[in-house]
């Protein structure tokens, strides 16, 4: 997974407050661990401190895992979760060829607060595509526009098939349930580009 980038989104000001809420715990535990300890054992002169790095990768952690999936969270902060496995329709334009052809596929995104991996496989071919940075942008009536620069390795196999590099845009609906977009690698390395369709599969 790679770090990405979210429009407008205030990263540093969650962290800001991920990182006061943690002094403000710290201190809470502390006292209160020391009362316990000194309840439990009055004639020992024992003190407890509780880290606040500790406290704050703790809530670091959470965030990053699960909080940020929460859907006011998600639709206050324009922040979409786009996690799961997407069916993909596209055609693939060949500028040397001049021809068009159709192929299908999927892709899956894996995502966190802070890191997100897109891979695409497709049913024609046993290369894949992987995302190595990237961001997202919500355009008003539109949805989440999501652009991402990507590397295909092509199966050792395959000997007609060359490693390249490309860029993607996609739009992801509102409601994340679908999306469409585009691609087109490097004309040094594959003369192609495309249009795709995406579908959300049913979580099981």
């Amino acid at each position: 997974m790679h770090e990405y980038t979210v429009i407008s989104h205030p990263r540093h000001k969650i962290l800001f407050y991920l990182a006061l809420m943690s002094v403000g715990l710290t201190s809470i535990l502390s006292l209160l661990f020391n009362k316990i300890i000194a309840f439990i054992l009055p004639t020992f002169m024992l003190s407890f401190s509780v880290s606040i790095f500790t406290v704050f990768l703790i809530f670091y952690w959470l965030f990053n895992h699960f909080f940020w999936k929460n859907k006011f969270f998600s639709k206050t902060m324009k922040f979409p979760n786009l996690s799961g496995k997407w069916d993909c329709d596209a055609i693939s334009n060949n500028i040397a060829l001049q021809q068009e052809f159709p192929w299908k596929g999927s892709i899956t995104i894996t995502q966190s607060w802070d890191k997100i991996l897109i891979i695409l496989k497709t049913t024609t071919s046993t290369s894949e595509s992987k995302s190595v940075v990237g961001g997202i942008n919500y355009v008003e009536g539109k949805g989440y526009e999501v652009s991402y620069h990507y590397n295909n390795t092509p199966n050792i196999a395959e000997a007609e098939l060359k490693k390249h590099e490309g860029f993607c845009v996609l739009c992801f609906s509102e409601d994340l349930k679908t999306a469409e977009g585009y691609y087109f690698n490097n004309i040094k390395e594959r003369t192609s580009y495309g249009v795709m369709k995406l579908r959300k599969e049913a979580a099981e």
